[in-house]
């Protein structure tokens, strides 16, 4: 009870099988699945409800469905013949509505949704909602049920970076167990207390949250590859004993020589099925590697006086400027809504050197992720695509499709047909075959799972040309950016040097998390604080503090912190390199020395909070 447990693994190793398994959804399976009689459980998946209601109606369904059914049934019990069956349905649904507080149902939707700051949206249609607030009415309606167990299913998907912080803060403080899974590795760091991972249709449970799993993963991997390769010197050694044995045997037809052969073939076979496997895995993964070389030109991007709106709706950007020399690594970040996607449409569509407003260097070779894929044409076919970017041969055009994990015959598929992952890693293959220098990404990893999202950050980490990027992947980020611009909230980009960790702790404090909301008319999307007021405040409140030795100290423990946090994001990336190219002894050593480095890094944050 109260456990957060994260289950993790690579997409269609079959997280969602198994959740619906466990919550009575799926019944076509062999083996047994043991649940407690008298313990709810109650599913978020990853799909909002076609509910036809208002915002808060959809928060209290459940008791709301309740109520009508008893209604109906009180005036059933004026037919005799059947009274004795109503009567015992209705003790049957009374029960639940009582155990869930159906009375109150109404009333605590409302103030949940006052809580986290969208009481503004409670009389509005759920069908005229953001992804987001989707994603928060759907956690609040599991919540009104009571549930003994909550199952989420990606329960991050259309969150902003601030909701995000607010959903961690939320599920860690709930007394309720949880059951997540998730790609977010943020999320599974400070929600879960426990990791499984489904390898291979197995599961092994890890203590601790995801940094933790991660590390004791690779030091399982290291020290079962130096089993491994002990276990093949062994296999070496004795397919040459039986060679020479045989080559004797031959040479002196001698009954004890053929005997010796035949015990030395036996010892070989009873050593190969002793022998443990190689830890690969299931040898899947992407195989990313954006080749550029500098761009000798000084300015990739340079954004001066561009404004943007809607009819109806206040401006998204008003005489913004933005900076972004060669070789940058930028962070584009704002809540749900702010225009993000927008900006990022409009400097790929109608950037370029002449126009003053949307600057990019003529010298930059561009590569263009977008979050809708709106690249490609539906009805084209996969080769059709990559044949609009040049005369490359077919083996070409493959050798880097293969490298993404698609198949020869997937060449003659049309873009159509493909799944949101499938487009989105053609997508990024398209950039590898163009080579460009000049990345504009908006969400990249978008659909992919975990170690896909690992070699595509491992790639960007090693890319030498200018990236401007937008994600909600908090470890994503910090791995792959070096400055963060923010969208201000009053048309324009406030710059932070550094990764998102430290521009997160600077601009919004080391709780981490405002998960304070205005109005919900405020055109934002996600309906949170205004970014500029924030920013205000937080000055303001810096300039009238009076000094404090111990909020120096703290600051100053929230540096190495982030730092120690850096070293440990780059330790487990070389250990992993270590263990995949098959050198154990190294891939166990960086091992341990990022145990020791964990062990400092929970030891400093036991010593910031007290």
């Amino acid at each position: 009870e109260g456990e957060k447990v994260g289950l993790v693994g690579r997409n269609g190793a079959g997280k969602s099988t198994l959740l619906n398994i466990i919550c009575g959804l799926d019944d076509d399976y062999s083996g047994t699945c043991r649940k407690a009689s008298d313990r709810r459980i109650v599913l978020v998946g990853q799909y909002f409800p076609d509910f036809k209601g208002s915002a808060s109606e959809f928060v209290a369904s459940e008791a709301l469905a309740l109520r009508q059914r008893l209604r109906g049934l009180e005036e059933r019990m004026t037919e005799p013949l059947a009274l004795d069956r109503v009567l015992a349905e209705y003790a049957k649904l009374r029960e639940r509505y009582d155990l869930i507080d159906g009375d109150g149902a109404e009333e605590r939707a409302v103030r949940f949704l006052e809580s986290v700051g969208l009481a503004g949206i409670a009389d509005r249609p759920c069908s005229v909602l953001s992804g987001g607030e989707k994603n928060v009415l759907a956690l609040a309606n599991a919540m009104n049920g009571k549930p003994d167990l909550l199952v989420l299913d990606e329960p991050g998907n259309h969150l902003d970076v601030w909701g995000l912080a607010w959903l961690e803060s939320f599920l860690a403080g709930i007394p309720q167990a949880v059951l997540i899974v998730s790609h977010n590795r943020y999320l599974l760091d400070r929600v879960a207390t426990r990791i499984v991972e489904l390898e291979n249709g197995k599961t092994a449970s890890y203590a601790g949250g995801w940094s933790a799993f991660r590390m004791e993963k690779l030091r399982k991997g290291a020290a079962q590859g130096l089993d491994w390769k002990a276990d093949q010197r062994k296999l070496e050694k004795l397919e040459e004993m039986v060679r020479r044995f045989a080559e004797i045997a031959r040479a002196h037809p001698d009954p004890a020589w053929g005997k010796r052969v035949r015990a030395s073939r036996s010892r070989l076979e009873r050593a190969k099925a002793e022998a443990i496997e190689r830890p690969d895995g299931d040898g899947k993964a992407l195989e990313v590697d954006f080749r550029a070389d500098p761009s000798k030109a000084d300015i990739a991007i340079d954004v001066d006086g561009y404004t943007k709106g809607f009819p109806g709706r206040p401006e998204l950007f008003r005489d913004a400027k933005l900076l972004i020399r060669s070789g940058e690594r930028v962070a584009l970040v704002g809540p749900n809504g702010s225009g993000k996607t927008t900006f990022l449409t409009d400097l790929v569509a109608k950037g370029n050197w002449d126009n003053a407003e949307l600057r990019i260097g003529p010298s930059f070779t561009l590569g263009w992720c977008g979050q809708q894929q709106e690249v490609f044409g539906p009805e084209n076919t996969v080769r059709d695509e990559f044949l609009r970017l040049g005369a490359f041969s077919e083996d070409e055009i493959f050798g880097v499709l293969r490298r993404f994990l698609f198949a020869r015959a997937d060449l003659d598929k049309k873009i159509s047909s493909l799944s949101g992952g499938e487009r989105n890693r053609l997508q990024l293959a398209r950039v590898v075959m163009l080579k460009a220098d000049l990345l504009i990404l908006d969400e990249p990893t978008n659909h992919l799972d975990i170690p896909a999202r690992e070699a595509v950050e491992e790639a960007l980490a090693e890319f030498k040309g200018t990236l401007l990027v937008v994600s909600h992947d908090r470890y994503f980020l910090d791995k792959v950016v070096g400055r963060v611009a923010e969208l201000d909230g009053e048309g324009g980009f406030t710059t932070w040097d550094g990764n998102f960790s430290e521009f997160w702790y600077r601009a919004y404090g080391s709780a981490g998390a405002r998960l304070s909301r205005p109005s919900a008319d405020e055109g934002t999307g996600s309906g949170l604080e205004t970014r500029g007021k924030n920013l205000e405040r937080n000055k303001r409140d810096e300039k009238n503090r009076k000094p404090d030795p111990r909020r120096k100290a703290n600051a100053a423990t929230e540096a190495r912190l982030i730092m120690m946090e850096a070293e440990r994001t780059d330790l487990e990336s070389a250990s992993a390199r270590a263990v995949g190219s098959g050198d154990y002894k190294e891939g166990r050593r960086l091992g341990n020395a990022l145990a020791e480095l964990s062990r400092r890094i929970e030891k400093l944050y036991e010593e910031w909070k007290d």
